[in-house]
């Protein structure tokens, strides 16, 4: 009897999602990713997707595939509920993260001695910045058109940039860039800015000592995740109760979904996958790790 139930709660949660969503009325959430982390090998994409949506193992995703893994997801981290909270949402979304930090400090930690030197924490954001820095001035614009930028505010931390409604390729996207670095709120970042932003969190970090050591780094990437993915929640609650439905948590995710599908034929394969440049964010996927 548990099994029939728990089969129908999907079979309806995906019938829900595939009806009430195909047509998302809000722009895709984004998700910081840490420091140094690329993902822009497609191949390794193709494979992780497939490793997550391709339940019956042929090669490809359907629609109906690709419903049924986002309203899974949505009951293991809802408890089966019909509702999720958000800190459901935010542990569900940051529970593979001590492994992903762990990887990140062994990366960063150039001379394998257990801890970071500042040189070691910033590189990754020090080469994020002149990726962006296209044209080699010092200096990254926040918004390709200065008119989309309100420097009276502050940017959203890529709330609307991974898949990130899943994480970012390379590194954080360019408003999480501004949301950090942006001190004096011009619209523009500049080197100086930079260094002097990852300074202070460094030190903030680092409580004043000359190295961070892992659980420092896990701290200051765990509240980064907490803040943005708070934010991710408050954006997709469209019904404003304080609790998702399954169609708020995966209007996001079907429009992921349509994106990829190329043919819009309700099926991705692998070819499509392989020739397809990752989308900006991926939650799922970049946040997991899988």
């Amino acid at each position: 009897m548990k099994n029939a139930l728990r089969y129908g709660l999907l079979l309806g949660a995906a019938l829900v999602v595939g009806a009430g969503v195909a047509v998302a009325q809000m722009g895709q959430p984004k998700e910081p990713q840490l420091p140094g982390e690329t993902q822009t090998t497609r191949g390794r994409f193709a494979e992780r997707f497939l490793a997550e949506f391709d339940l019956n193992h042929d090669g490809k995703v359907t629609r109906d595939e690709f419903n049924k893994a986002v309203a899974q997801e949505f009951y293991a981290a809802s408890h089966g509920a019909q509702t999720m909270t958000e800190d459901q949402f935010i542990a569900a979304r940051t529970k593979d993260l001590r492994q992903r930090v762990v990887e990140l400090f062994r990366r960063s930690d150039w001379n394998g001695d257990g801890k970071l030197s500042f040189d070691e924490f910033s590189a990754p954001e020090r080469s994020r910045f002149e990726q962006m820095d296209c044209d080699a001035t010092g200096t990254v614009m926040c918004s390709a058109r200065r008119a989309d930028y309100d420097a009276r505010q502050q940017p959203p931390r890529d709330a609307n940039s991974y898949r990130g409604g899943r994480g970012t390729g390379g590194s954080r996207g360019r408003s999480s860039l501004c949301a950090e670095a942006d001190l004096n709120r011009d619209g523009k970042v500049t080197r100086a800015e930079l260094d002097t932003a990852l300074r202070q969190q460094f030190q903030t970090a680092a409580r004043g000592a000359a190295f961070m050591t892992l659980d420092q780094l896990y701290a200051l990437e765990l509240a980064r995740y907490r803040e943005m993915d708070a934010h991710i929640f408050q954006r997709i609650n469209t019904s404003y109760t304080g609790r998702l439905t399954l169609q708020e948590y995966a209007a996001s995710e079907m429009k992921f979904f349509a994106r990829l599908d190329k043919k819009g034929d309700g099926v991705i394969t692998a070819d499509e996958l392989s020739r397809s440049r990752r989308p900006d964010g991926i939650t799922h996927i970049a946040r997991s790790g899988k």
